[in-house]
């Protein structure tokens, strides 16, 4: 009962930070002349992550980065999480937006240059010349992730993983491919980490504070398939809600976990 209590507690915690802006719905055809009603997208269980380009050379990274991040969940959550690559004032034409994408590799589920999508729904662009958003939370039509400039993988990995979630914040592991549990929970020293893997692949494990920040990495090499466990003292972490996250391979999970 206190475990639940402090999980719901964490839950809350996070969405104050994170999903204090509601999303914009949009409704308009792609550069494939394919129509799009975000909120539709948003309630069927889809997580959407934008980013905004000039486009331009600096903006390669940006791009590149958060398209990487959606291509981890495919395995996991198939066809559930979406990357649209939007033309920051839809000056831009449709080919050579989808042009500039293919010509560096940056791999898309729908292009855009249409003011449909504006980017000032979300604080608009500043100084920097992209931005990124993900969406999700069903009919919550909740914003996760709001950033100009640089972003990180793993920040990203962590917004769309907090948006496959209900309304609530609280879900439980869905990843086919492996598990993962952690205890003791709330943990004051230490916390294992239990995980069983379907295929023998590189492991890797973080240790994530509830904005996404990278508190400890442990890369644990090439694991053979089935069960393992790995202690990781966390007498060093303030207390408070921290997130494991377990890449495996092309896969990554989450769980929670609470310092005290």
């Amino acid at each position: 009962m206190i475990k639940n209590f402090l999980l719901i507690l964490a839950a809350i915690f996070i969405n104050q930070i994170g999903n204090g802006q509601s999303s914009v719905n949009f409704n308009c055809d792609d550069c494939a002349s394919i129509h799009h009603d975000l909120f539709t997208e948003l309630d069927s269980g889809k997580v959407v992550v934008i980013t905004w380009v000039m486009p331009c050379v600096s903006c390669i990274p940006v791009a590149s980065t958060a398209a990487n991040a959606v291509l981890t969940f495919a395995t996991s959550n198939p066809g559930k999480v979406k990357f649209y690559l939007a033309d920051d004032y839809a000056n831009t034409n449709c080919s050579s937006l989808s042009g500039w994408a293919n010509t560096n590799s940056i791999i898309t589920n729908a292009n855009f240059s249409n003011s449909a999508l504006s980017i000032d729904d979300y604080g608009g662009i500043g100084a920097n010349m992209q931005k990124t958003v993900v969406l999700g939370g069903g009919n919550c039509h909740r914003v996760f992730y709001n950033k100009n400039g640089s972003i990180t993988q793993a920040s990203i990995e962590f917004a769309i993983n907090n948006a496959l979630g209900p309304c609530d914040g609280i879900f439980d592991n869905n990843n086919k491919n492996f598990s993962l549990k952690v205890f003791p929970n709330p943990a004051e020293n230490y916390v294992q980490v239990d995980y069983q893997l379907a295929e023998s692949d590189d492991v890797q494990i973080d240790i994530m504070n509830t904005l996404g920040e990278k508190m400890q990495s442990i890369s644990l090499g090439k694991k053979s398939l089935g069960t393992e466990n790995y202690r990781i003292n966390v007498e060093m972490l303030n207390a408070g809600a921290y997130f494991i996250r377990l890449s495996s391979g092309k896969n990554v999970e989450f769980a929670k976990f609470l310092k005290i």
